[in-house]
Parts: structure tokens; sequence; C-alpha cells
């Protein structure tokens, strides 16, 4: 007869499964704390590493001017520079019809490599700081309607297995304009200033626009004395065969004063529904520089008249004019000539004074009176026309 079969109770079951559960953790940990020694993002407790590369870098930033995109961003010290021997930090590019895709549907398409050991980490920091420049070729910005680029960067292990990633980054491929021929012609009004732009590759949904720059330099030494700012301009735009032509006018100038002036490009791209989705600079003109020497003189004075007027035992003639409409009048000057001769100057006044008493009259002569205006800088207006008076 066999012998009956051993029976497991209640409690013998319970130690199987929790003996089972201890070994299961205790390898769980040993293989956690492996990954971790080694360096692999996701090691450590927690559990196994995700299939997906760790999104260690979450700064990167792409700004696009002209041809070229500028990438920054900071890596964790430990990657850059980790226990095991690390592969590359590729650049990737993927061609996208919209700004923004899904981490899962992008490719890395190599577009170049830092050496991530090679760069300086911020002192106190646990991080470095890389930067990289892309530059894009003429057919990338050919695209109707534009594409995106959208960019992101891949670490790479010895073995060139990605074990880490970034954001995703993205810029608009839309086409910049071009700038040339950017020169100036001096005004009463200020500084016209005169470029060109091609147009010939822009697609419907892209609006061109310009930014004007302007920098003082220092009369003594030729040297910069303020930051380039961007300055409001007046325009016009001429269209012709293969572009525009525009000018600009800065009036809010100082005369007597040297000026470098730049043209940037701006492109806007907008959506279907008319929303901005995109904003390119392009690369600035050559630069222009202009000293603003005032050459222009005021306007002749309007409303000038001429009237006898006396006193007991005293006779003169009293001239009045209307004011000149510029801010840099700084006097009037009176002319007077008799019947036969010539114009001459008999006096000035001030440019808050709007009138002029002559008294050195004689009685039953005819006189002729003419006045100017003159600026800060000497330039006089033409004359009036000659007014006639005959004192009594």
């Amino acid at each position: 007869m066999a012998p009956p079969a051993a029976s497991i109770g209640p409690l013998d079951l319970s130690m199987t499964k929790f003996e089972n559960q201890v070994k299961l953790n205790t390898i769980l940990l040993l293989f956690s704390a492996m990954l971790a020694s080694a360096g692999i993002p996701g090691g450590g407790s927690g559990g196994l590493p995700s299939t997906q590369p760790s999104q260690v870098i979450r700064d990167l930033r792409a700004v696009r001017k002209g041809d070229k995109v500028t990438l920054a961003w900071s890596q964790p010290r430990q990657i850059a520079a980790g226990a095991r021997p690390l592969g590359a930090t590729r650049i990737c590019r993927n061609i996208s019809s919209s700004p923004t895709a899904s981490t899962s549907d992008l490719r890395c398409t190599p577009v170049g490599e830092v050496d991530a050991g090679k760069s300086e980490a911020t002192a106190g920091t646990s991080s470095v700081s890389l930067r990289f420049a892309d530059t894009l070729d003429d057919k990338l910005q050919d695209a109707s309607p534009p594409q995106f680029a959208i960019y992101r960067i891949e670490i790479a292990g010895a073995d060139g297995r990605t074990i880490a990633s970034s954001n995703p980054a993205s810029v608009s491929l839309a086409p910049t304009a071009a700038v040339k021929g950017l020169h100036f012609e001096l005004d009463v009004r200020g500084i016209f200033l005169i470029w060109e732009a091609e147009a010939d590759r822009r697609p419907a949904s892209v609006e061109y626009d310009f930014r004007l720059y302007r920098q003082e330099k220092a009369p003594q030494a030729g040297k910069s004395t303020a930051k380039k700012i961007a300055i409001p301009f007046l325009r016009s735009v001429t269209h012709m065969g293969e572009g525009e032509r525009l000018s600009a006018v800065d009036i809010n100038i100082e005369w007597e004063k040297t000026y470098v002036y730049w043209v940037r490009p701006l492109t806007r791209v907008y959506a279907a529904d008319h929303k901005l989705i995109a904003e390119i600079e392009g690369e600035d003109s050559e630069p222009a520089e202009i000293f603003a020497h005032d050459v222009f003189p005021p306007a002749t004075p309007e409303g000038f008249m001429a009237m006898v007027s006396e006193v007991p035992e005293r006779k003169f003639v009293d001239l009045v004019w209307a004011p000149n409409a510029e801010k840099d009048v700084a006097e009037y000057r009176i002319y007077r000539k008799e019947e036969g001769g010539e114009l001459a100057r008999i006096g000035t006044a001030p440019a808050m004074m709007l009138s002029y008493q002559d008294k050195n009259v004689v009685a039953g002569r005819k006189y002729f009176y003419a006045i100017s205006a003159v600026d800060l800088r000497g330039n006089e207006s033409t004359k009036t026309p000659e007014t006639t008076e005959v004192t009594p």
C-alpha cells in the first residue's frame, strides 16, 4: 500500500509565496543597483529601465536667424562624463509639416555631433552647457506651404545605442528676404534709407517685414556710444519684377551726429486660419554710416507786413510776421533798401520775437523791407517778397 500523500496546510502555502516574492525583489534590487552603478538612466530603485531613452535634457532651445539655427541646452554632468565610456552626443533633425510632433514619431536624422566631454561645466552646478549651429540649405526653404525642422538631442552609450534624449524644439523653414543695396539720402525731414529685397521665394502663407536698427557713434573716436536699438520709421514700398524697393525715413534724429543703420528682414508665417504660427529673423544688411549734417535752411517766414507808425515828434516803421514751424530757428534777419538801391541787413530779431521796429526813417522816402529765418547752424532761408512802405 502506497503511503498517503503529504498535505500542505494554509501556513505552508503562504510561506512559499512569501519566499518567492522575497527572492524576486532581491533580484530586482540587485539588477537596479547594477544599472545605477553603470550610469544608465532608469537604474536605481523603482524598477527596470524604460524601453524609451530617458529624457534627461529638458531645456533644448532652437533659434533661427537667416540660414542658421542655433541650438542650446544643458546636460547633467554625470551623463557628459559618466562612470562608463559614452558615445556621441548627436543632434537630430526631422522635417515635418507641423511645428509639433509626438516624440515617439521622431526618428534621429543626424546633422552633427558635439563632444560633451570637452565642454566646461559651470562652477557649482551639476550640468554642462552646450551649443550647436545647423546651417539650412536652400532646398529646405523652398517648400510651400513652409515645413518645420524639429530638433532633438540624443546621448549614446559606448555601444552606440541611445541612452538619453531631449525635449523637441522646432523652427520654421520658411524663406527669409535678402536685403541688398542699403544707401541713404539726407532731407530736411530726416534721413531716408533705401534698399531692395528679393521676394521671388515667398509662399502665399508668408509675409515679409523689416526692422530698422540705429546706433549712435562718438564724433571723436568713431566708437559706438549706445546700444543698437530698433526704431520706428515711416516707409514706402515699390514693387519691381525681381522684388521690392523700400524706403524708410528716420525723423527722430539730431543734426551733426553720426549714426549707423542696419535693416533686419522679418518673416511671419501664418496658418490657414490666418493665425501667426512662426516669426523668423533674417540676416542683417551691411551697415550704413551717416553723418547727419544739416545743410537745410528753414522755410521762408510767412505773414510778413510793414506798417507806418508815429508818436509825437517821432516816426518809425513796424514789421511783424508769423513764427516758423522749425524748432531750430535761431533768429530772423531784417533787410531794407531805398528805391533804386540794394537790400542791406539793418538788424536781427531773436527767435522768440516776431516783430521789429525801424526807427531810422526819413519822412517822404520810399523803403522796401524783407526778412529771412536763420537756424542754429547758420542756414538762412530765402527772403520774403519785398514789402513797400513810404514814411509820411
